[in-house]
């Protein structure tokens, strides 16, 4: 492969794992601004909803770990081809 191809490459993957990290921002964004409360909610409410940010949060910690993982493994062992990283969604 030439190197004018490899830089292309490079530079996909590149844009490719800065889409999945802005994904990842996004979800947390998401996830923290969700829990708006109107008047009225009763606590029972309140703590289904906690509690559904703290599983969706998990969620995305185990998402960033996965990732995390990929990115070791491919730096540790460079020879094995392209290190592009794989989404869990």
């Amino acid at each position: 492969m030439s190197e004018r191809l490899q830089v292309k490459e490079m530079v996909m993957q590149m844009h490719e794992k800065n889409l999945v990290l802005m994904n990842i921002l996004g979800d947390i964004a998401e996830n923290e601004a969700s829990c708006h409360l109107t008047s009225g909610v009763t606590e029972e409410e309140i703590v289904r909803r906690l509690k559904d940010k703290a599983v969706r949060r998990k969620e995305i910690l185990g998402e960033i770990l996965h990732l995390l993982r990929q990115e070791e493994a491919v730096r540790r062992k460079p020879e094995n081809g392209s290190g592009t990283l794989k989404v869990l969604r």
